[in-house]
């Protein structure tokens, strides 16, 4: 009985925080440099030439830049555009002319769905692009981290 007591108390604390540990692959925190992100845009002025469902840059923020995505009237979702693949590169993702809604690696060649999330669609990139928070408070959107 102290032989099984043994073997079950060595793969309780030798093999399970093993398995349950999280990977590398799943730490998005680390994969583009912390920047300080606090942007304020007026709805009727900044942003009164975006429809639902188009895109606008947004250069002085974020880490390269970021791109805001219009999915519904009171809808915006922000991204930085640095490249998930060649973080360390400064690699700016920039709007694909041939499809909506789409921006694409110049480095890589991978190409992330702003419908879907900023996804990778094709490529090598494997991360999405990474995410600001948005809210709306009266006619102001407010981007931050």
């Amino acid at each position: 009985m102290k032989k099984f007591s043994f073997i079950f108390t060595a793969i309780l604390f030798l093999i399970l925080p093993a398995l349950v540990a999280p990977s590398c692959d799943s730490n998005r925190g680390n994969i583009i440099p912390y920047v300080k992100v606090d942007l304020y845009l007026l709805l009727y002025a900044d942003l009164a030439d975006m429809g639902i469902g188009s895109a606008k840059v947004i250069s002085n923020a974020g880490h390269q830049g970021i791109v805001l995505y219009r999915e519904a009237d009171l809808e915006f979702y922000a991204y930085d555009r640095t490249c998930t693949r060649f973080p360390d590169h400064d690699v700016a993702v920039v709007e694909d002319t041939s499809f909506f809604g789409v921006f694409e690696c110049p480095q890589c060649g991978s190409t992330f769905l702003l419908m879907n999330g900023a996804e990778p669609n094709s490529g090598p990139a494997r991360y999405p692009l990474v995410e600001y928070f948005t809210s709306i408070q009266g006619d102001v959107l407010h981007v931050y981290n």
